[in-house]
């Protein structure tokens, strides 16, 4: 069957957050904190002085244990700064005052954030949606490298993120996002048929972060992991086009 051109979709800037030990918690409260994780976004979006952009989503659904929001793709440089610092500090907040009256354990998220085209059904802001960016979106914030962060850091590390490979050329390397690159590790991620480049950025590092970077090491004696471009038979990935891409300019 012959395949036709077609318009490109728009492209959006996707943020999705998802809450660590999220099923740890006792099933009386899913609901509740459900609940509660736009209101904490809305907060921190709010803190970074984004008020506006929160109120403009293109789109947004509730995922159980976490959220999920579309934006306008000139949007992403703020996702990165200063959103990701003031849902750190709203976070770190929030905790404070629920420990404090007792509330036991402190709430920590995982977030990421990609960009480009994706397919709209519908109108309404929680209609359908879809594209590789969307299927980037929740594989890498459920990929180890950024869970591995909250693992290997304390509770005042509260915010732990992933960034595309495309989101970080066009919002920090292009310096957009008003960064240092630095504040960026590059990661090699495999998740399911997933496999690319990302970076991971934490806003407020703690624990075995500071003492031992943001990647644990490999075991003694163990062979270095191989680029998945690298194996025999492989398919270039996305972040290999890039690279070279990048290279010609």
């Amino acid at each position: 069957m012959d395949r036709h051109p077609q318009v490109l979709p728009p492209y959006r800037s996707l943020f999705v957050v998802d809450v660590k030990d999220f099923n740890g918690r006792e099933g009386s409260r899913h609901a509740e904190l459900t609940k509660d994780i736009p209101q904490i976004l809305r907060l921190a979006f709010e803190r970074a002085g984004l008020a506006q952009a929160w109120q403009q989503q293109r789109f947004h659904r509730h995922t159980g244990d976490g959220y999920f929001a579309g934006f306008d793709s000139a949007m992403l440089p703020l996702l990165l700064n200063p959103l990701l610092s003031a849902l750190q500090d709203e976070l770190l907040h929030r905790n404070a005052r629920g420990l404090a009256a007792g509330h036991g354990q402190p709430l920590r998220m995982r977030a990421a954030i990609t960009v480009g085209p994706v397919t709209e059904f519908a109108k309404r802001p929680t209609g359908d949606r879809s594209g590789d960016a969307q299927i980037e979106t929740h594989r890498l914030v459920d990929a180890d490298p950024v869970r591995n962060l909250l693992t290997r850091s304390g509770d005042t590390t509260c915010l732990a993120a992933i960034v595309s490979e495309r989101a970080y050329h066009d919002a920090v390397a292009s310096g957009y996002s008003a960064e240092r690159p630095d504040l960026y590790v590059p990661v090699e991620v495999e998740a399911k048929s997933y496999r690319s480049r990302a970076f991971l950025r934490v806003p407020s590092p703690s624990g075995e972060l500071l003492a031992k970077g943001f990647v644990a090491a490999e075991p003694a004696g163990s062979a270095p992991a191989r680029a998945p471009d690298e194996r025999r038979g492989a398919t270039p990935t996305t972040s290999t086009v890039l690279d070279k891409a990048y290279a010609r300019r």
